[in-house]
This record gives structure tokens, C-alpha cells and sequence, in this order.
């Protein structure tokens, strides 16, 4: 069987946003969502991705909020193929990642939450302009974040 021997990267760039669209069909601002929430888990549960993570994701399970996970599969490696990733349906954007002893739950503010719904609604400028401010707003301008050992 042929594994990959490198960590997935941790870092978003232009490369990760282009497979992500080559995986997606389109990019947009709940799949930068996704990315993010998914490099955070990288990094902050010290892991190597695609095998040593699993994800447990809570929204509405259908389009466009369903993008995030999207956005999750390809920075993390968790696939619904593999069953690391499981989603629930629910009010909200979250997920819960899991590695060894510990899990980090990611939500998505209410109010950004809001902002990318009505984004939509305004046309393909105000949607591009969305995904850079998302891109590249902190961590904790856009997401609520808690790390527990369990």
C-alpha cells in the first residue's frame, strides 16, 4: 500500500487554495472556512494529517454551508472514504478534531457566520472580497477555539 511520508502543510497558500478548488469545483468563502479550520487542527493537535486525525463536523449539511468540509478534507487529509470525518447536521459552522489524547473544537462565530450568508446574496465581487478578508483575518477574529485532553 502506498502511504504519504509528509505532514500535509500547515500553513494556507496559494497552492493548498488551488487543489482545494481543483477538489471543490470553485472556491468561496466557507470553503476558506474549512482550510482554516482544518490547518488549525494540524497544527495545534500535532498532526501529520490524513491518517492520525478525525473530524466530527456540525452545520447544515447542504450547500454552501456543506463546503466547509470540503475545505477540511483537503488541508487535512480526513476523507469520508476513510470514515475520519463524520458530519452531523446542525445549526452553525463547527468541527471537532481528534489526535491521540486530545480534541480541538473549532465554531465559527455567529457573526461571521452571518456575514458570509449575506455575502452571497450580494454577487461574485463582495463573495471574492469575503474569502481575502477570511484568509487573512486571525484565528480568533473569525473562530471560537478550545483544546482539552480527553
Amino acid at each position: 500500500m502506498l502511504r504519504v511520508g509528509t505532514p500535509k502543510q500547515r500553513d494556507l497558500s496559494e497552492d493548498l487554495m488551488e487543489k482545494a478548488v481543483e477538489f471543490h469545483g470553485h472556491g468561496g468563502p466557507f470553503m476558506v472556512v474549512g482550510l482554516r479550520m482544518g490547518l488549525m487542527a494540524l497544527k495545534r493537535l500535532d498532526a501529520c494529517g490524513w491518517f492520525d486525525l478525525r473530524c466530527n463536523v456540525k452545520l447544515m449539511w447542504s450547500p454552501p454551508d456543506s463546503c466547509v468540509i470540503d475545505g477540511i478534507q483537503s488541508s487535512t487529509g480526513c476523507t469520508m472514504g476513510k470514515h475520519n470525518i463524520v458530519v452531523e447536521e446542525e445549526d452553525g459552522v463547527a468541527a471537532h478534531f481528534f489526535n491521540r489524547n486530545k480534541k480541538l473544537s473549532v465554531s465559527l462565530k455567529h457573526g461571521i457566520l452571518k456575514k458570509i450568508r449575506e455575502a452571497s446574496t450580494e454577487g461574485e465581487d463582495e463573495v471574492m472580497a469575503l474569502m481575502t478578508r477570511l484568509m487573512r483575518a486571525s484565528e480568533n477574529d473569525i473562530f471560537e477555539v478550545s483544546l482539552e485532553y480527553i
